[in-house]
Order: C-alpha cells, then sequence, then structure tokens
C-alpha cells in the first residue's frame, strides 16, 4: 500500500493462498491471520479465495496490464495488480502490534487510508499524523528540513490528505509539518509509527472496509446515493460526501440477513416481528457480502473458543447470507 513492488516466482498451478503463504515468508511476518492478497483494479479490488489462482487471472488481464501501455510509477500503476494488506481489523490486536512487519504494514495502510482520505481528518489531526511521518521516515528534525525540502517533486502530497491539501499553499504545510515534526525529536522510528497507528485507531472510520458509493433502491430512509462500510460490529451506511456523514449504524446483531447479485446488495435488520430491508445498486454487492461472512466466521469461532464477551455472545445467532 506504500506502491512498492515485490516480485514472485510462482507456479502456474499455484492458489492465492500459496502465494500469500510465500509473501507472508519472504517479508519476515509473523501474526499473518488478518493479512490477505487482493486483485485491484481502480477503485475496484476483491479479496482473493485461497483456491484462486494467480497466474489465471494474470491471463485474464492480458494486454491491459502491458508495461509499454502502463508504465508503473507513483501517478500512474498498472492497470491491474495484486495487493497484500490487512483485511480483518479486529480490536484485539496487541499481539499483532508487537510484529514488528505486522506493525509497519499496518502503519502504511493507515498512512495510506489518510492521504487518499479514506479515513476523514481535521486539520490539526492531519498534521499532528504528519510530523510522526516526518519522525518515522526522516527521524529527526536536522537542518536538511528546509524550504523546499517537502514541496519539490511534490513529496507533500504525501504528507497532507487529499481532502485538506487544496486549503493552504504549499509552503504553509511545510512550515507546520515542520513545526509538528519539530516536536518528536528523540522520538524513535518504530514509537513514531505506534503513535500514528493509535490515533488512527481512536476514529470512527479505522478498521472499516469501505466499498465505492453506490445507488439507494427505494429506501425511504436513505439518500440516493451512499457508501457502505463494514467492519468487525456491523455494517455503517454513510453520506458520499467529503466528510462521510453517519447515517446509521447496524450491529450484527440486529442484521437478519443478506443478499448479493452481480449488480445489488440488500441487507435485511430488526428482528422476527419488525425488521427492514435495505437494497442497493452496486457491482461490489459479492465483494461486500463476502466481507461481512468473513468476520461473522471469526465471531462464531470465538464463540467456539470461549473468547467472546457478552456482546460477541449474541453475534451470529439469526443471520444468514444468500447470494444469486
Amino acid at each position: 500500500m506504500d506502491e512498492s513492488f515485490k516480485a514472485f516466482g510462482i507456479d502456474s498451478n499455484a492458489t492465492a493462498e500459496q502465494l500469500r503463504q510465500i509473501v507472508v515468508e519472504r517479508i519476515g511476518l509473523k501474526e499473518d491471520s488478518c493479512f490477505a492478497l487482493f486483485e485491484k483494479k481502480d477503485d475496484w479490488e476483491r479479496c482473493l479465495e485461497y483456491d484462486e489462482r494467480p497466474g489465471d487471472l494474470m491471463k485474464q488481464w492480458g494486454g491491459d496490464n502491458d508495461a509499454k501501455k502502463a508504465k508503473t510509477s507513483e501517478e500512474q500503476p498498472p492497470p491491474f495488480l495484486f495487493l497484500f494488506k490487512k483485511k480483518i481489523f479486529l480490536k484485539d490486536d496487541e499481539k499483532e502490534l508487537l510484529d514488528e512487519c505486522a506493525r509497519n504494514l499496518v502503519f502504511i495502510q493507515a498512512l495510506a487510508n489518510v492521504i487518499e482520505s479514506v479515513y476523514v481528518s481535521t486539520v490539526e489531526e492531519a498534521l499532528r499524523l504528519a510530523g510522526l511521518q516526518m519522525q518515522a521516515t526522516y527521524k529527526d528534525h536536522n537542518s536538511s528540513h528546509t524550504a523546499g525540502f517537502l514541496t519539490a517533486n511534490n513529496q507533500l502530497k504525501k504528507f497532507i490528505p487529499k481532502m485538506h491539501y487544496s486549503t493552504k499553499k504549499p509552503n504553509e504545510w511545510e512550515a507546520l509539518i515542520f513545526k509538528e515534526h519539530q516536536k518528536h525529536q528523540g522520538m524513535q522510528v518504530e514509537e513514531a509509527k505506534l503513535e500514528y497507528i493509535k490515533i488512527c485507531k481512536l476514529w470512527r472510520d479505522y478498521g472499516t472496509t469501505f466499498f465505492p458509493p453506490c445507488k439507494s433502491s427505494n429506501n425511504k430512509n436513505l439518500p440516493n446515493k451512499v457508501i457502505i462500510g463494514v467492519n468487525s460490529e456491523g455494517i455503517r451506511l454513510l453520506k458520499n460526501t467529503k466528510n462521510k456523514e453517519l447515517i446509521s449504524e447496524h450491529m450484527f446483531t440486529e442484521i437478519c440477513s443478506w443478499a448479493s447479485s452481480s449488480g445489488t446488495f440488500a441487507f435485511e435488520f430488526g428482528n422476527q416481528s419488525d425488521s427492514q430491508k435495505y437494497t442497493f445498486e452496486t457491482k461490489h454487492g459479492a465483494i461486500i457480502a463476502s466481507t461481512i461472512q468473513t468476520y461473522i466466521d471469526i465471531l462464531v469461532q470465538m464463540l467456539k473458543n470461549g473468547d467472546d464477551d457478552d456482546d460477541q455472545t449474541q453475534t451470529g445467532t439469526g443471520l444468514s447470507s444468500e447470494e444469486d
């Protein structure tokens, strides 16, 4: 998620899980249970099934991913690619954050979501994070960190969220970031990364997988277009605006069922005597349903292991999924 690439030699019949294990071993990731391989094209992204063959998928990409047509760069990544990132976010992730490799991957993903404004932030929060990012990237503030250090070669865009970038002049942003950076003199790189993650974890959006805006189908209580988010607690509906204002949250304890097709996603919530159904037009229906199912499976397994709390004990009862 930091736009770096690694090459792996695999057998043409290798499965996605086999490739994932190769990646995990190569990078030295110990706490790997929440990380997965994704296939990505523009805003379309899906987690690979264990038994899918990456080689077959690459054949389907065909000439669209030809290096001559899409030269890999910071400005223009290839049309298709495989992405390795965190898929599942659970509240109890302390063990994961103790693994230096996992912590670095979580930091990179949080950073990408901040800069792309997937996570909504205030200007003050953005600057605080930019200061920590400077510390994690360049260590202590020094004499080389002068005017032009970040504004040259568009480096500044890697430190300020898209939603805020146009609100100040580049030199103003740079000066403010340097001021924040100076506050962290002596802080170790790993400490700066962990502090960055801790701040992001306090936000309402952290750990939520968001899907591209979709059309609401005859749902009287919803605007015409909404953003669907899924996390370890349930489904979240947000307005398709810059600040992603929350419309409603639906915990897994109140979701009766969900269904998807090639062009829709729907879920029913409430109880047996009083329930309501929301339907949406989206090409991501199957991916949304799969994400929900993954969390449900984890929560059910937690029940079996006896690791759940009182709220989680109720989760999973009465839930069902359908797929056309």
